[in-house]
């Protein structure tokens, strides 16, 4: 059986490796200063968070119509294509998994949409192990009961390097609420059941670092990691090098999709790993 693979470009799978594992990528939407942006492989994303503190508008997001997906999931089938696969990010945080299902309806039992319940490489990873099971040959069945079962091992903590970014989108309660802004906090939040929750703040960039880096120490193996940054790769570099030399796998260092950028603001840092089974 033939199996397609779709996601969105929130999963932040770098697109050279998202080609070679044969993923289709449906890039997310931009809204800035009134022009909408495919959040794809030509935008910059370096450029996008260097303009962000100064623009004037807050940049919104937005998600790939249903049409879309139903263009691409159709496109596929008349491919030669049996089956469709589309992992998306969590449903509690962007609309992409709706538009996806939406789309999906089409298709009496050939496309099955899954929600990640992560966002960036949370997504990602699940995508690329269902990427690889694919290539081996696994049945539907197969991919979809692996799918569930790596939503366990995943995790993701990062830290803001301000909440003015995510306080500003709406679209976590505790940050409306939160006064961090005014006294310059650096909040740490971990993407976890679909929610972004918060783990707290600590009071300078430096011991935001420190303990991040203590967060990413873990007795349990490795089966995939990747640093994350907005626009702070000197910082991520720098984390990486002293623990990747630790690490059984090849650490990914990835600056964050613009949609997620756009919500928590430039120079965060972050980690996402997949744990063994």
């Amino acid at each position: 059986m033939k199996i397609a693979l779709v996601t969105d470009s929130a999963c932040d799978i770098p697109y050279e490796m998202a080609r070679n594992h044969q993923i289709n990528v449906v890039p997310n939407i931009l809204v800035i200063e009134g022009k909408s942006v495919e959040d794809d492989e030509k935008f910059s994303r370096q450029k996008f968070y260097e303009e962000l503190p100064d623009m004037v508008t807050f940049p919104t997001t937005s998600t790939a119509s249903a049409g879309r997906y139903q263009a691409l999931y159709q496109n596929l089938l008349d491919s030669g294509f049996e089956q469709i696969v589309s992992i998306h990010v969590s449903h509690h945080l962007s609309g992409i998994f709706n538009a996806a299902s939406t789309a999906a309806q089409s298709f009496a039992g050939q496309v099955h949409v899954v929600d990640s319940l992560q966002v960036t490489l949370g997504l990602g990873f699940q995508v690329l192990e269902a990427a690889e099971a694919i290539a081996d040959g696994a049945s539907l069945d197969s991919v979809l009961a692996l799918l569930n079962q790596i939503q366990g091992r995943v995790r993701l903590i990062a830290m803001l390097d301000t909440l003015e970014y995510i306080r500003r989108s709406g679209r976590v309660s505790w940050a409306r609420a939160s006064l961090g802004t005014l006294l310059n906090l650096k909040p740490f939040i971990e993407v976890k059941d679909g929610l972004a929750i918060s783990l707290g703040e600590v009071r300078t960039r430096r011991k935001g670092i420190a303990r991040l880096e203590k967060l990413m120490q873990t007795v349990r193996p490795l089966k995939r990691f990747a640093l994350l940054h907005t626009n702070a790769e000197d910082d991520a570099r720098q984390i990486l090098e002293a623990y990747a030399p630790q690490m059984a796998t090849q650490p990914l260092l990835v600056n964050v999709t613009t949609v997620i950028g756009a919500h928590v603001g430039p120079n965060g840092l972050g980690f996402v790993a997949l744990y063994q089974d």
